[in-house]
């Protein structure tokens, strides 16, 4: 059982005994207890046994409340020295009863307060470490659920949003700045725009009116279109109840995963000493002890002849762990039979033995199974969590080439038909020609505004411009295998990303870090990622400038990225991984 020291002693200390779930474990420890040790009195005197049951854990839980209303920080010692003392006095209150009303005969009082006192401690640290391995193995469930169905939403509503966003888009252009071109359009039509000192007035000023419209409502829409990628959040869905998924038996585990010698010993311990005492006589004590050791033996024994055995169906591991358990008590049963006068007696003793030696062998088994799916979770809530990381980052990938193609269209193609329509409607001698040619110059911006852009980006002559333009300036080294650049140049969308990265890390190289050459290389580096490095022979960056480097840009457009410097080689590192499409790959 991987459980480490430090879990061990932090489940303790939290608990959580003032809980419904506590209090059922307790009541049936304890009527399981009452049903063996008091076998011989329990139905004469079942009235007072189930009043005690009841008053006991009205004692109990009454601390416990108080406790948790008072207390506010806990410790494992806390917890360890309060389960002692309350099992202390639990044992005082109805042994004391017991013996007023004479079902209990009163021996070696000293020794059945240890009793007491150890079984109380032990109910607390085995309650504290299944219910903590419960709650860890619950938490991670949750989480590895919540991250799935973010997963699904991403994928889900990615295409969509995009589409919506896309429509809101043209509504909002059709609906301000559309009319706005139109009604220039109509007014040059109309003839209300001549010559002269008026005329050109009104025609700057429906001008600035345009300019006005492109700077103040079209632009901001792609800081709309920003913001919603940042608020996106996956689509509600109801918190799945895991109790029963918890708490089900696996189809299938490793029986030999199952036993602890050690930890079956130490439980077990406690029913060896506590049987004999009160079901047999106090000098059995001592001999039931040392069967424990033959307990022991055989949970050894089996754990070792099944180590090599292959995961079981349920159906045939669980059945193996309790025959192990049963037989492990046989020894100490067949002495007990064999040599205590009482048989009677002594078949209680043993079926005593042999039915706490199936529930601790089942706690035990069922406590590592939680630890176990909890450590599996970890590993599957760490995949799942990175496949969130990419799908995110291909969703913002999307929204920001969508954004990057309206801002293209709309300070390329529509600024620069309004420019020179701009141009044509101030000039001083504009004519019914110069009228006609503004106005194609309109109709070009209306019809760029009328439909979503579909600018793509050919991935080698973009690296290639990039690398001319910086010529004589930066030399520039590309080193990219000929199937990463075509597997890059079939995703529009990846071309993009690193194309703009590529430029922005070169430019900074060059105006923050004097730089002379640059190595810029790619490669794939795990199923749905590609890392893209840009060396550089400039200054080191300085401290606290990752985001002033394009680190926005990088945010959006990446996995994660990094920015070093390498004092040995004196470069300048960029590394980043860029997520891209497993399905069009």
């Amino acid at each position: 059982m991987k459980i480490t020291r430090t879990i061990f002693w932090q489940r303790i200390a939290d608990a959580h005994l003032f809980t419904w779930g506590y209090l059922g474990y307790h009541v049936f420890s304890m009527v399981s207890m009452r049903l063996f040790l008091n076998s011989a009195n329990f139905i004469e005197y079942l009235g007072f046994w189930l009043s005690m049951i009841v008053l006991e854990h009205v004692f109990i839980f009454a601390i416990y409340y108080l406790a948790k209303r008072f207390i506010k920080t806990y410790s494992a010692s806390l917890v360890i020295i309060g389960a002692l003392v309350i099992g202390v006095a639990r044992t005082l209150i109805t042994t004391s009863l017991a013996i007023a009303v004479g079902s209990d005969s009163g021996v070696a009082w000293q020794y059945q307060l240890l009793l007491g006192a150890l079984w109380e401690l032990s109910l607390t640290v085995m309650w504290a470490n299944l219910n903590g391995a419960y709650r860890d193995h619950n938490k991670l469930v949750r989480e590895l659920r919540a991250t799935q169905d973010s997963i699904l939403g991403y994928r889900e509503n990615a295409e969509i949003i995009l589409a919506e966003e896309q429509d809101k888009l043209l509504e909002l252009t059709r609906n301000t700045l559309l009319p706005q071109i139109q009604s220039i359009e109509d007014a040059i039509s109309a003839g209300s725009i001549g010559a002269g000192e008026t005329g050109m007035a009104a025609r700057w000023g429906i001008a600035h009116e345009l300019k006005g419209l492109i700077y103040n409502q079209v632009r901001p829409l792609s800081e709309s279109l920003r913001s919603t990628a940042r608020a996106l959040t996956a689509p509600p869905k109801p918190s799945p109840k895991h109790f029963l998924y918890v708490i089900a038996i696996p189809k299938t585990f490793g029986v030999a995963n199952s036993i602890f010698p050690a930890y079956s010993y130490a439980a077990m311990s406690l029913a060896f000493l506590a049987a004999p005492f009160w079901l047999l006589d106090i000098s059995w004590v001592l001999p039931s002890f040392l069967m424990a050791f033959t307990y022991l033996g055989v949970i050894i024994g089996f754990k070792g002849a099944v180590k090599t055995l292959p995961e079981q169906s349920s159906w045939l591991g669980i059945p193996l762990l309790v025959i192990m358990a049963v037989v492990a008590v046989l020894p100490t049963y067949l002495v007990a039979i064999l040599f205590y006068p009482d048989t009677h007696q002594a078949a209680i003793y043993g079926t005593t033995l042999v039915y706490t030696s199936v529930m601790v062998v089942g706690v035990l088994a069922l406590l590592d199974s939680f630890d176990y799916e909890a450590r599996r979770y970890r590993n599957l809530l760490k995949d799942q969590n990175l496949e969130l990381a990419l799908e995110v980052a291909l969703f913002d990938q999307q929204l920001w080439v969508a954004r990057r193609n309206w801002s293209l269209v709309i300070h390329g193609t529509v600024q620069a038909s309004l420019t020179a329509a701009l141009t044509r409607l101030n000039a001083p001698d504009a004519d019914k020609k110069t009228l006609d040619l503004a106005k194609k110059d309109l109709d070009r911006a209306i019809a760029a505004l009328s439909s979503p852009p579909t600018l793509e980006v050919k991935f080698d002559p973009a690296i290639k411009e990039v690398v001319s333009t910086w010529q004589g300036v930066c030399d520039i080294d590309i080193e990219i295998a000929p199937n990463i650049k075509k597997f890059v140049a079939k995703d529009s969308r990846l071309s993009m990303c690193v194309n703009e990265i590529v430029k922005e890390a070169i430019s900074n190289a060059v105006r923050h870090g004097d730089a002379r050459t640059a190595q810029v290389s790619m490669k794939l580096a795990e199923d749905g990622v590609i890392n893209l490095t840009v060396v550089n022979d400039g200054h080191a960056p300085r401290i606290g400038v990752r985001k002033g480097l394009g680190g926005a840009l990088l945010d959006e457009l990446t996995v994660d990225w990094s920015l070093d410097f390498d004092s040995a080689t004196d470069q300048t590192i960029l590394t980043a991984r860029l997520p891209f499409s497993r399905v069009q790959a």
